[in-house]
């Protein structure tokens, strides 16, 4: 009989930590996908030097191939104080591009979410990644 509970006190630890690692891959695996999007967006604003109708286009084509999540219910929760916020409403995406100006040109942040499909508790888990573009300068 002791050498079935010590099993069992085993066989528990080992489930344990096989859990703990399956969440760590499954959050790296998140995060780099969350963070592939945000340099991608970043790419496209740059090479567009806005965030106008064909950097928009461009964007939700790229969100679209690779499977990234949508929006559904319209609009989005972006954190404030990271300058004037460009997409409040306009995006079928989470994602957030803000405007900044700086002395020399302005430039744009972007935030990514990283996100969880976990049934009950998917929309506490959803935590920002968070990007600059190179600053564009006004000639």
């Amino acid at each position: 009989m002791k050498e079935s509970v010590s099993n069992a006190f085993l066989f528990n630890w080992v489930i344990f930590f096989l859990a703990i690692i399956i969440a760590i891959l499954i959050g790296s695996l998140s995060y780099s996908k969350s963070y592939r999007v945000k340099n991608k967006i970043i790419g496209i604003i740059e090479k567009h030097q806005d965030y106008n109708s064909g950097a928009r286009s461009e964007i939700d084509q790229f969100l679209r191939e690779i499977g990234y999540r949508t929006n559904p219910k319209g609009g989005t929760k972006c954190p404030a104080g990271h300058g004037t916020l460009l997409n409040a409403y306009n995006s079928n995406y989470r994602y957030c591009v803000y405007y900044n100006s700086d002395w020399k040109g302005y430039y744009f942040t972007v935030i990514a979410f990283m996100y969880f499909e976990i049934p009950v508790i998917g929309d506490f888990l959803e935590l920002p990644v968070y990007g600059d573009t190179k600053v564009i300068y006004d000639i």
